[in-house]
Parts: C-alpha cells; structure tokens; sequence
C-alpha cells in the first residue's frame, strides 16, 4: 500500500506491574474483559494472540507464568541483581529504568490484512469473531521484528513478545531488558550511548525507526516516512481540511490533558496506597508477634496454674500420711490457692488482650486487603490510561504535521481574503455614514452647516474606513489569526501594536453561524482589540 508506514515506540520504566503484564497476557477476569470491551478490545479474537519466543518459536500466550516471574527467571538464570530491589525491599521507590516497553506495529490496514487475510471481521463492539483464523503472515511478520529485536538488543534480553490480534490495530508488546554484554543494567548505555538526556533517546528510536523500517517494514510493505500525506483532502477544500485538522488537533491534546490528569490522579492514589498498605504491613506484623508472645504468656500462666494444682494435691497426700501437720498443710494451702487466684487473673487479663489483638489483626488485615483491591484497580486504570494518552499522543503528533503542511499556504489565503473583507467593509461604512451625514445636512441651517463641516472629522471617528487607513495591516492579520484559531497570537499582535488585550473567553464559531458572518465577526473584534485601554485619569481626588 503507498504510503503504509510501520511503527516501532519505546517507554521506558523502572520496573514491570503486574497489572501492565496482566495487560500483555490476558490475564483478566470478567469484569476487567468487559471494562477492556468497552474500549478497543474484542475478546471473541483473543484466541489468535500469540507469543514468540527463544528461537523465533510461535507459541500461544502462556498466562501461567506473569512477565515479572519471567523477568526474575531470567536475571536469576544470569546470576544478575534488579539494582531496584534494595529499594523496593526498603519500601522506597525504584531508582533505575530497567525495563524498555517496546510496541511494534504498523499501518492498520496492512496489519490487518497480515492477521486475518480475506476473513470477513466485524469491527463493531460486541460482535462474535470467534470463527476467525490467524494467519501464517503474521507469524511471518512476527518472527522477522523479533529477529529485529533479538540482533539489536539480544535474545538473552528479550523477556516478553506478545502478540495482540484482539485490538483495532494488530501489534506487539515487546520487553527488553536494558542490559549490557557485562550483563549490568544501564539504559543510558543502550540508548543514549551514555548521554542521558532526551534528545539523545529521540535521536536513538529515530534510527531505530529507520533500520526496522528497512529491515522488516520494506518486506511487508511498510515505508519509514517522516512526512504524512493528506488522505481524503480531495474531497473537501483546504480551508475546510484545515478546520477540521484543528478541532481535532483540540480534541486530541485535551483528551492527552484529561488522560495525563488521570494518570497524575491514580499514581497519586496508588501511592497513597501503598504507604497505607506498607504501614499495615507493619501493624499486622506487630500484631502477629502480639498474638504469639500472648498465647506463649497464657500458656506458661495455665501451666503454672496447673503445677499449682499438683502441689495442692500432694499437700493432701502428705497430710493423709502424716508427714505435715494440718496447721502447716493450712499455712502451704493458703498461700497456693492466693497464687491460683493470682494466676487466674493473669489468664483472664491476657486472655481480653489476646481477644483484642486478634480484633486488631483481623481489621488491619481485612483493610489491607480492600486497599490492595483498590490499588491493583488504580493501577488498572493507570495502564489503560497511559496506553490510550499513547494513542492519543500519536494521533495529535499526527493532525499536527498534517496541518503544519498546509497551515502556511491556508494564513496567506486568510490574511488576503481579510483584507478584502475589511476595504469592502470600509467601503459599505463609507457609504452609510456618508448618507446620515447627507440626511443631517438638509434638516440644518446655513451657519449650522458651516459649523457641522468643520466638526465633521467626529462622524468619522472610529469607522471602518478611518481604521483601516491607520491600521490596514494589523487588524487584518489579528482577524485573521482570530478566523483561524490562535487567540494567542492575535491577542500578542493587539497588545504589541497598543490595542487593548484580547478577544475573552468562549470566542470561536458558533454552530449556527456561516463562514461570512464569522469572518465579518472576527473583523469587528479585530478593531475592537485595536483600540487602547482607556486610562482612568483622577480629577480633583475622584476617578472619572
């Protein structure tokens, strides 16, 4: 297909959740697949995903063992340490990127074709596509990016490729582990080439966009490309192409603002969280060593109660065989049903404090794990957050190049279009007030139209014709920043030629309102932002 392209995005990130490897995997329950189903997920297909694996081995998703088991295999086969772990082990958040999150896919029709061929799919939420079959070129498609992967990055470092036919678009999530051939972690090596900064990076992913694309893309027929052409501009005229390249440029930036604010919202939360969850940790930990040391302390008083028990008994063995007398067994009795008592109330006291303890432990417990079902449901969310602002982002990037390309010749057009608009308005106003002034005239006596001619220059004050001779260029091009959009800009021109500000909140065209009226619209603002601030000037101590 002309002008298919191919994609190949990285995130980095200093660990693997479990909630993002749950994602890759599938491994969901049925309210997190109908949550999913809602969005870009059909289940009816999630049989065709697969795995590649050591080798370039197709396999099926293997849901048993999670990516962070695999992860850990892996380093532990290696004799290699997470360099996060003492962190996460101290409570503290991880310091190192360790994981590089890859996604690969490419032009949405050439995956799909690769995926599923001829096949009739139902592209509608909820349809039954579980008849389908997947085919043999996208195993072969697969198996070439992993082979891609494995050369620049390692096999040994590759510890998930997953394969998603289950989403609109067919791709790969592919982890790499940012490791060294001394096998240490050092992402700034892999990518940067020890520069850590983030034109470095972008430097890297553009040259390794250009070798996948020459090296797997080409094949399947999927170009590098750095420009994006206008598809379906035909049908409509640039001046339209254009609006609608901007308001869904708008729609896109603000749905990355809403999904960054969701992020910013749930991260805040998980964190939160997790130090409730730590700090519980700890609490069920004191209340377990609580519960222990009261359970040793009722069972050494009870054995102490019953040792008790013996003396008395063999007290009475002793005076029955004459070996004490009753005045001494008395005395001996005495103080052993004291220590009874005594030790009975021990027991009863820590007896109360075990119930209690056993209370304490069950609520912490019970807390900890509502906490832990809301924070995996945060993180859930997070990642379905993130993939979509990830979307989102793409499709912004992609409108903004669309009308960069267009945007120059479109203001030319705009600017020249104003200012006909603006010296046929001058001419209608010219017209109009030259009328009142003729009709004034008549209705005037000599003397006072001698005097009307000398004053005349007030009936012209402020029109049309008198603000386009003085300022012709700047109230045409704040107009037409205003028509197409940048309120910035056109307040940035008023202020910076001693107009007044700018156009105030809610400005834009309204639904009902044609493409004339608006321009005359954006016009008569133009003058308007032109005028200066009136100043307010103090007379005798009042503001006047």
């Amino acid at each position: 297909m002309s002008g298919a392209k191919n994609v190949i995005d990285m995130r980095p990130s200093k660990g693997f959740s479990s909630s993002q490897g749950n994602e890759h995997l599938r491994r969901l329950d049925d309210c997190e697949r109908a949550q999913k189903a809602r969005w870009n997920y059909d289940p009816s297909r999630e049989h065709l995903n697969f795995e590649v694996g050591k080798g370039g081995v197709v396999t099926e998703v293997n849901k048993f063992k999670t990516i962070n088991q695999r992860i850990q295999k892996n380093l532990d086969s290696r004799g290699i340490v997470n360099p996060n772990k003492k962190y996460i082990d101290q409570g503290l958040d991880p310091k190192y990127r360790t994981v590089a999150n890859f996604i690969l896919g490419g032009n949405r029709e050439v995956m799909r074709n690769l995926a599923f061929g001829n096949q009739e799919v139902d592209w509608e939420h909820g349809a039954d596509n579980s008849d389908l079959k997947r085919m043999p070129e996208i195993e072969a498609w697969a198996k070439d990016a992993y082979a891609f992967m494995c050369k620049k990055f390692g096999e040994q470092n590759i510890a998930a490729f997953v394969v998603h036919l289950d989403e609109a678009n067919p791709h790969v999530h592919c982890t790499v582990l940012p490791l060294t051939e001394k096998n240490r972690f050092s992402f700034k090596k892999i990518f940067t080439k020890g520069v850590n900064t983030r034109e470095a990076l972008v430097e890297y992913m553009e040259s390794l966009h250009t070798e996948y694309a020459e090296e797997v893309g080409l094949k399947y027929g999927m170009e590098r490309g750095d420009s994006i052409k206008e598809t379906g501009a035909v049908h409509r005229t640039t001046e339209e192409y254009r609006r609608k390249l901007w308001k869904d440029a708008q729609e896109k930036e603000e749905e990355v603002r809403e999904n960054a604010k969701t992020i910013e919202q749930q991260n805040s939360t998980i964190t939160n969280q997790r130090g409730i969850i730590s700090s519980l940790s700890r609490e069920i930990k004191h209340s377990a060593a609580r519960l222990k040391a009261l359970a040793t302390m009722i069972k050494n008083l009870e054995t102490h109660k019953a040792d008790l028990e013996q003396e008395i008994k063999k007290l009475n063995r002793d005076l029955a065989a004459g070996k004490i007398s009753k005045e001494e067994a008395d005395r001996k009795l005495s103080q052993i049903n004291a220590d009874i008592k005594k030790t009975e109330e021990k027991i009863l006291d820590k007896t109360e404090k075990l119930k209690i303890a056993e209370s304490k432990l069950h609520d912490a417990e019970q807390r900890k794990a509502e906490l832990e079902a809301k924070a995996h449901e945060a993180e859930q969310k997070t990642a379905l957050a993130v993939e979509k602002t990830a979307k989102a982002e793409g499709k912004y990037q992609e409108i903004k190049s669309k009308y960069k390309e267009i945007a120059p010749a479109v203001n030319a057009q705009t600017v020249h279009e104003m200012e006909t608009l603006g010296y046929h308005l001058s001419a209608l106003d010219m017209r109009n007030r030259l009328s009142k002034f003729d009709a004034l005239k008549d209705t005037l006596s000599y003397e006072q139209r001698d005097f009307l001619d000398t004053t005349v220059g007030r009936i012209f004050d402020g029109s049309v014709i008198e603000n386009m001779a003085e300022s012709a260029a700047e109230i045409c091009s704040i107009a037409s920043q205003l028509y197409l959009g940048y309120l910035d800009a056109a307040t940035r021109i008023a202020q910076s030629s001693g107009g007044g500000g700018g156009p105030g909140t809610g400005w834009g065209k309204r639904d009902d309102e044609d493409d004339l009226d608006f321009r005359r619209r954006c016009f008569g603002m133009a003058m308007k932002m032109m005028k200066p601030v009136k100043q307010n000037r103090v007379i005798r101590g009042r503001r006047r």
